[in-house]
């Protein structure tokens, strides 16, 4: 499988990154969430050029990303108001 990760930001709708492994995307939502970044301004999804787009599974974003990200670290996620 050729697929990879890719981390947009959602109020801008530009590419933040792009990542071989969904643990290199979290790790990087971890680090911008504690530098003060919302979750429900970015979306992690996967990619994969050999997969219909339909096939694709859904990006996640808001708490469900910023609860995948803390789930992946070890320390917990710093959320701003």
């Amino acid at each position: 499988m050729s697929g990879y990760w890719e981390l947009w930001d959602v109020d801008s709708g530009n590419l933040v990154a792009d990542f071989d492994t969904e643990s290199d995307g979290l790790a990087l939502v971890r680090e911008l969430i504690g530098k003060g970044w919302n979750a429900s301004n970015l979306s992690l999804a996967f990619e994969d050029p050999d997969i219909d787009v339909d096939d694709l599974p859904p990006g996640i974003t808001g708490d469900e990303l910023a609860r995948r990200a803390e789930d992946a670290g070890g320390d917990p996620v710093r959320r701003t108001a």
